[in-house]
């Protein structure tokens, strides 16, 4: 098979030319979303050349220990976001307990599949750890942001419910577990839906560019199965642990809930 085509930046910067019809129709419906469209797009270019140098050096380098350096800024940048993402307070606490969370999830899921799975010589290897820690990790982000963001504001809302419970003897768990399944499963659905229907609705990312760099499609199928088990099992327990981690944080002594971690009031 051909190996893959490159692209000129003359013609990465026609491709961006398409732009103007998402443009037009966020104007058009006075949005007011273009300009974080522009700095989101601006946000993505620059980050995108720096890290693809990076990965340049760190995929010839290969040091082990640069290699977990790079995950937990990952990592690190993902807990911020997910904060920030999940309408909470920047506490301290809450930090350091999605931090761990996140972190266990993808180490966890990484360790099996790189170990077990694929059977890596060296699982700190750059070529594998990083593109697919980094296609869990960002999917444990959205789920984070989708599943933590409903805990908190949803027992905001039914903060009678929880108390009622708790004052019919119910444990903290069991006056949490409605609460708990309705994240988990609301954090978990998109990947659900996506794993309904792939091959059929879409090609995935990383089995497309594996057969764009030539390598077989049976190859790339692989690969995405594995990934997309990974993606599931990373995202579904990088969610519990963050809920559960975060408990101490979120609640008092007296299983009180501290609305205080939230950034805002919802209705």
């Amino acid at each position: 098979m051909n190996t893959i085509i490159d692209i000129s930046w003359l013609q990465l910067a026609l491709g961006l030319l398409i732009l103007v019809i998402p443009i037009y129709i966020l104007r058009r419906f006075k949005t007011k979303l273009i300009g974080s469209t522009v700095i989101a797009v601006v946000r993505m270019i620059v980050q995108l050349i720096f890290v693809g140098y990076y990965l340049e050096y760190l995929f010839k380098y290969d040091n082990p220990w640069v290699n977990l350096g790079w995950i937990l800024i990952m990592v690190l940048v993902a807990d911020f976001s997910t904060i920030d993402r999940s309408e909470l307070k920047r506490d301290k606490g809450l930090l350091v307990s999605i931090f761990i969370a996140t972190f266990l999830g993808v180490f966890i899921i990484d360790l099996f599949f790189l170990q077990f799975v694929i059977q890596l010589p060296n699982i700190m290897e750059a070529q594998y750890l990083i593109p697919i820690t980094g296609m869990i990790l960002g999917n444990c982000l959205r789920g984070n942001v989708i599943g933590i963001n409903d805990f908190y504001y949803n027992l905001y809302r039914h903060q009678e419910r929880y108390r009622f419970f708790m004052a019919s003897g119910a444990t903290k768990s069991e006056g949490l577990f409605p609460f708990f399944r309705s994240a988990l499963i609301k954090s978990i659905n998109p990947t659900l839906a996506a794993m309904a229907t792939i091959g059929l609705v879409s090609l995935p990312g990383m089995m497309t560019g594996q057969m764009l760099s030539g390598s077989s499609p049976l190859i790339a199928i692989k690969y995405q199965i594995m990934i997309m088990i990974a993606i599931f099992a990373g995202t579904l327990l990088s969610v519990y642990l963050g809920i559960k981690f975060s408990l101490n944080v979120g609640f008092d002594r007296q299983n009180n809930f501290r609305t205080t971690i939230l950034k805002k009031e919802k209705e």
